[in-house]
């Protein structure tokens, strides 16, 4: 639980915090769960699932569904709000972005859509982002969007299928590669229990790939292709070259982390949005919010953030302090996990225990 004390901060103590980190006491419990994926001898079947037929898995994805039935309510405690031992993790940039006209101006490449075969067999999709790390592999998302609701009481929750992260997704496109999931780390309270406080993960994922369509003018080029997925149009036949992209941080970079700051400044909320008419080919839009604490007290949800945003953002999409646009960098501090009405995001508070899933995802190989 947070400790609550009233926050204190002007702007200089806000520039400090988010120039230096500041490490967490660990606990004396267990609270990181953490999951393989997919070997590495299995990415290239994971990858033939989600580049077949044209990508086909990929546009028909739809999105994952969140939690429901939310009644998050303001916590109205006098002016208090949460506190703890602050700190950060910088961001780090990728490579050094193109110049000339872009319709990425000012959002971050750190951004894209994770895909998986969820329980029902059928793939879907919800935001994640690029986040700093040792190795420069690590992904954020809500914590439903890797693992499956546990089946009943006392089970544990399972990991989705064919789990990838395509930065920049837009239209079918992987610009920046497509990346297969290597490993989930989530806390031990979501995957046991489902507590919502606790709807997050962070996945380490293998090096990536640039899908490259090539056309094979016949059977025998068809029968002979080895370079990655084939497959049969109404015209001929294509292949899939998969060019080696590197590491997902080398790429695209990865956003920093904040936890145990205080609830009183302005976040952008980026995201996809969810709506009827929403189509894969919808980008990345974003909105300036404050946030608020919240709970659902029925749910034993106490530690929630909410924004009232002017669009229903996929779960996963990232909440960030202190973006610059011109950097596309900032500080990870929330992430979608679901809806209270119609339009107020919620997300966990990011708070020390969240840095101990982060601290042990971001170190391991």
């Amino acid at each position: 639980m947070k400790r609550i004390l009233p926050p204190l901060w002007g702007a200089a103590a806000t520039a400090a915090l988010l120039v230096t980190g500041t490490a967490v006491p660990a606990h004396g419990y267990e609270i990181t769960v953490t999951t393989p994926l997919a070997s590495g001898a299995k990415v290239a079947s994971v990858l033939a699932y989600w580049l077949r037929d044209g990508g086909r898995p990929l546009t028909g994805a739809t999105p994952a569904s969140a939690p429901t039935g939310i009644e998050a309510t303001p916590v109205t405690a006098d002016g208090a709000a949460p506190s703890g031992v602050r700190g950060v993790v910088p961001a780090a940039a990728g490579v050094k972005r193109a110049t000339g006209p872009s319709k990425n101006v000012n959002l971050p490449r750190t951004t894209g859509k994770v895909f998986f075969v969820g329980s029902d067999g059928r793939p879907h999709w919800c935001a994640g982002t690029s986040v700093q790390s040792d190795h420069r592999n690590l992904v954020a998302t809500a914590g439903h969007c890797v693992y499956a609701a546990r089946s009943a009481a006392g089970s544990t929750a399972t990991p989705h299928r064919n789990w990838i992260f395509i930065p920049g997704f837009a239209g079918g496109g992987a610009p920046w590669g497509v990346y297969a999931g290597d490993q989930a780390f989530a806390h031990s309270d979501f995957t046991r229990y489902g507590d919502l406080d606790r709807d997050y993960a962070f996945v380490s994922v293998h090096a990536g790939v640039l899908p490259k369509r090539v056309a094979l003018r016949n059977a025998a080029q068809y029968a002979g292709f080895s370079g990655g997925p084939k497959y049969r149009t109404a015209t001929g036949y294509t292949g899939v070259r998969l060019l080696p992209a590197g590491r997902l941080g080398d790429k695209v970079g990865g956003q920093g982390l904040a936890y145990n700051l205080p609830v009183d400044r302005p976040l952008a909320i980026f995201g996809y949005p969810l709506r009827a008419s929403a189509r894969p080919a919808d980008g990345l839009i974003r909105a300036y919010r404050r946030p608020f604490l919240a709970q659902d007290l029925s749910r034993s949800a106490n530690e929630l953030v909410a924004v009232r945003s002017a669009f229903a953002a996929a779960s996963g999409s990232p909440w960030l302090a202190a973006y610059r646009g011109v950097r596309g960098l900032g500080y990870l501090n929330g992430l979608t996990i679901g809806l209270s009405g119609a339009g107020t995001g919620l997300s966990p508070y990011f708070d020390g225990e969240l840095f101990q899933v982060y601290n042990a995802a971001r170190r391991a190989g």
